[in-house]
């Protein structure tokens, strides 16, 4: 075995993405209905809960992708993402920027709004979180926040802010359970 799979296999700890808050803002113009939240599944995985009904009919979506990261003074400061992404030409495989496809392979898996542009009606998403084999590297440890800010038209003159989602994950070294360690180490009797 080569020194550096091993190294990877046994060297470096694990890091996992746990979904700790997600928050939802929506326009009155565009959506109604907007819910938001985050149910805790074990000590190492959460999953967030979307749902939203539109109003209007959304025909050209782009979203504005930030990373943010938090620091030493818990503030969140960017973190190397500030990208526009049109959605609907990813989709079409019309554009394939790295950070469109992630998101659209997530979206994809987790929600109904799995098909070409138009939008319209009700939206959903269901037991979201951040898969490790969708990033391309792996991240620092510490707390992030992705901010998805989504609009119609954004590349044109007339641009509309249609809402935003502020998804918080952490990056962190898997928490081991205690109670299966205790009870295989426990001296026969």
């Amino acid at each position: 075995m080569e020194f550096s799979s091993y190294c990877q296999q046994n060297c470096d700890p694990p890091v996992i993405y746990k979904t700790k808050n997600i928050e939802c803002f929506t326009i009155p113009k565009f959506s109604a209905n907007a819910s938001c939240y985050v149910k805790a599944i074990n000590w190492n995985k959460a999953t967030a809960h979307m749902d939203v009904d539109l109003v209007e009919t959304l025909y050209n979506i782009s979203i504005r992708l930030q990373i943010f990261k938090r620091d030493y003074t818990n503030k969140f400061q960017p973190w190397l993402v500030d990208v526009p992404i049109n959605i609907c030409d990813v989709i079409a495989r019309r554009n394939f920027l790295p950070y469109g496809t992630i998101i659209w392979k997530s979206v994809k898996r987790f929600s109904n709004f799995n098909h070409s542009c138009p939008f319209m009606g009700h939206l959903f998403a269901r037991d979201v979180y951040m898969d490790e084999s969708y990033l391309p590297i792996q991240m620092p440890l510490g707390l992030y926040q992705f901010s998805i800010s989504i609009y119609e038209n954004y590349q044109r003159k007339s641009t509309d802010y249609v809402g935003a989602i502020k998804f918080y994950a952490q990056a962190m070294e898997p928490v081991k359970s205690r109670r299966n360690q205790s009870s295989t180490n426990r001296p026969n009797k």
